[in-house]
């Protein structure tokens, strides 16, 4: 009987890297096995643009790519990047993970202006954001930019961290106190 023995987490380890100049493609190699194959122009296109210089490409640490751009700066090109290319369960995994992670923050974005007692149009407006952005963050349709998420703690009157993966039940500490004239408000009305 034959056994094997995988390393825990191998499937994150890149153990070689050989890099075609002539092609401008790169060979990755995982612990678990795993083949990946990445054309240079698309880890250049995923950030800001730069342009490789595939004579130098160092795999130092096994969870990350260095590799020097024509600008003299070093390019960091992490495991996960790589293990799309080749793992389709992994990148599927991924986008299911980023959806619920979208979700999550939505419901938290959504729980939190209804406690403050704001619409979506009231918040938006404070904010200084579009409605249909925050309906869009709210429904989990778009991840918005750290400064829009900013912006959208700042006008509910907590703290970023609570925002993103706080509980709400438990902010870590009210920034001012607008979710709660909103809410005594809006009691008010009622």
């Amino acid at each position: 009987m034959v056994q094997t023995v995988l390393l825990p987490q191998a499937h994150k380890l890149m153990v070689r890297v050989e890099v075609d100049r002539a092609r401008r493609l790169l060979r990755i190699w995982f612990a678990d096995g795993a083949v990946a194959v990445v054309s240079a122009r698309e880890i250049e296109r995923a950030g800001r643009p730069v342009t490789l210089d595939l004579s130098t490409v160092r795999l130092s640490d096994p969870s990350v790519i260095l590799i020097d751009n024509t600008d003299g700066e070093t390019e960091e090109v992490p495991w996960d990047f790589i293990r799309h290319h080749c793992d389709a369960e992994f990148a599927h995994s991924e986008r299911d993970k980023e959806r619920l992670s979208r979700k999550a923050l939505g419901a938290r974005v959504r729980a939190y202006r209804e406690r403050a007692g704001l619409s979506q149009e009231e918040l938006a407006r404070r904010a200084k954001i579009g409605r249909i952005t925050l309906s869009r963050i709210e429904n989990g349709k778009l991840y918005a930019h750290t400064r829009t998420l900013e912006k959208i703690a700042a006008a509910l009157g907590i703290h970023l961290a609570d925002l993103i993966a706080g509980s709400l039940g438990s902010p870590s500490r009210r920034l001012n106190g607008l979710g709660r004239r909103a809410r005594a408000g809006a009691a008010g009305k009622a």
